[in-house]
């Protein structure tokens, strides 16, 4: 890296920020409102940040203010160079007060009923002052949060996807997804069930594009089935308990979840390829402030406690300590 190279460059931060505000916003009038500037002010500071970085960044169009290609690449590391300056301030403040402190996580369905209840819970009884913004989201949103900054990591399905590929993924234990309909639902009575008989069934499938999604699709299309014909599709916890409880939809849920929910119930079939590893999702080279730290930490010890929660919940009764 070429640091004498930087000192030279006219690139500030307020240029990145008022960039970021423009694509936000995608109005000069509703960015300039947004920074308390007037708009003659904003368009100069947007004319130095094009100048600084040697390209127009925006188009003017009927549906606003459009990134050009050069504008996409400099929004990409914007987000980039803003999110580390948070956490950046954060860590100094935590140094200053370390019993104080911010943690920003994500969250979506799988480690969102047990993991991390459990490590925030022991978190905020180690440090009371420390302040916990949960997130829940869809793992596209929750990604690029994280990307920008706005999280500072996510506690998830740990797999090898494009939508992971620059994340640094630590496994903490593995478990099944398991399809689960209510107690009264025919599926519970069907002889050694097989997915042809669940085909024409009512399901809430995972959201398009995740790993859970297309390894569903692949085991109908391994049976030489097309994917349920009658489907929702949902990632919101609550409203896929409510349509397996109370509309008698299929739903695929994580082993642990199913377990603790009295008014669903596990259908007899195992699907290939379904089975998880749960864990961190964190941005490759951005270091976590003290508190985020310490719920890693936290998470990994509940990781490993649920790890050998699961292993013997595998085993043969007889072979349970203490059973047979």
């Amino acid at each position: 890296m070429d640091l004498r190279a930087l000192l030279t460059t006219h690139v500030k931060l307020r240029h990145l920020v008022i960039v970021l505000t423009v694509a936000e916003q995608g109005s000069l009038v509703r960015a300039a409102e947004e920074l308390y500037l007037t708009q003659p002010a904003l368009s100069r500071a947007l004319r130095e940040a094009e100048h600084a970085i040697g390209a127009p960044l925006f188009e003017r169009t009927a549906r606003g203010m459009v990134p050009t290609p050069a504008g996409e690449a400099c929004l990409e590391h914007a987000k980039a160079i803003v999110g580390h300056l948070s956490t950046l301030r954060r860590r100094v403040e935590e140094l200053a007060d370390p019993a104080s402190g911010l943690v920003k996580v994500g969250a979506h369905v799988t480690g969102a009923n047990l993991l991390l209840p459990r490590a925030v819970a022991r978190l905020t009884a180690e440090k009371p002052r420390v302040e916990v913004r949960l997130r829940e989201a869809p793992p596209e949103t929750l990604i690029q949060e994280l990307g920008n900054g706005d999280l500072d990591l996510l506690v998830g399905r740990v797999t090898e996807h494009p939508s992971t590929a620059r994340l640094r993924l630590v496994p903490l234990y593995r478990e099944d997804f398991r399809i689960v309909a209510a107690p009264w639902h025919p599926a519970h009575a069907m002889p050694d069930v097989t997915l042809q008989d669940l085909a024409d069934q009512r399901w809430v499938v995972p959201l398009a594009n995740t790993p859970l999604r297309d390894e569903l699709e692949q085991n109908f299309r391994n049976a030489g089935l097309a994917p349920p014909a009658q489907q929702v599709e949902s990632g919101a916890p609550a409203t896929v308990r409510t349509l397996v409880v109370e509309a008698g939809f299929l739903a695929l849920m994580p082993e642990s979840m199913a377990l603790a929910e009295p008014d669903v119930k596990i259908v007899d079939l195992h699907l290939n390829g379904l089975a998880q590893q749960v864990g961190l999702l964190l941005h490759p080279d951005r270091p976590l402030a003290p508190s985020s730290a310490l719920l890693a930490e936290k998470l990994r010890e509940v990781g490993d406690e649920m790890a050998s929660e699961l292993a013997v919940r595998a085993l043969p009764s007889s072979e349970v300590p203490g059973e047979g």
